[in-house]
């Protein structure tokens, strides 16, 4: 008796198990075959479908592009085949130039668009500051977009697509 295969993407890694959504919308609670099986969030994934709910994932097809983090003691992945990186800044509490430059060079790392975000433009104290330290990464070609978290259709209209 052969096993059905279906095809998904992983939408949330937990250790060795993961959540793969198929193209149905359906999510599957999906376990790696072998140890070396380490697929992440992004990630297209081929499933042996154990029952309704469960799978064993099988293969990882081949990667658009690959983000990682690390800290002093190992590095890890945790995005694959990432469409934009939009990094989300706030004039308060004041953002880390250091993190927004280690999240554009990995973007640009992995050949992926970055995008900054401006938040709490509503807030007129820091504001002029917030522009003046974005300016360097305008003028590397990033696009800034601002605006205010408060006022949920300024969002839509600047974020999402029409």
């Amino acid at each position: 008796m052969t096993q059905a295969h279906v095809t998904g993407q992983v939408i949330s890694a937990h250790g060795r198990h993961y959540i793969v959504e198929l193209e149905s919308g359906q999510s599957l609670l999906c376990y790696p075959k072998g140890k070396r099986n380490e697929a992440c969030v992004g990630d297209w994934v081929d499933i042996v479908l154990q029952g309704e709910t469960e799978g064993q994932l099988v293969s990882i097809a081949p990667r658009k592009n690959l983000l990682y983090r690390s800290d002093e003691w190992r590095t890890k992945q945790f995005a694959a085949n990432v469409d934009q990186v939009v990094v989300v800044v706030a004039i308060a509490p004041t953002f880390s130039d250091d993190l927004v430059g280690r999240a554009l060079a990995g973007a640009w790392a992995a050949n992926i668009e970055p995008l900054i975000v401006l938040n709490k433009i509503d807030l007129p104290e820091g504001l002029d500051h917030a522009r003046e330290r974005l300016a360097v990464y305008q003028t590397l070609g990033v696009p800034i977009i601002e605006l205010s978290a408060n006022h949920p259709d300024q969002v839509k209209q600047r974020l999402l697509p029409a």
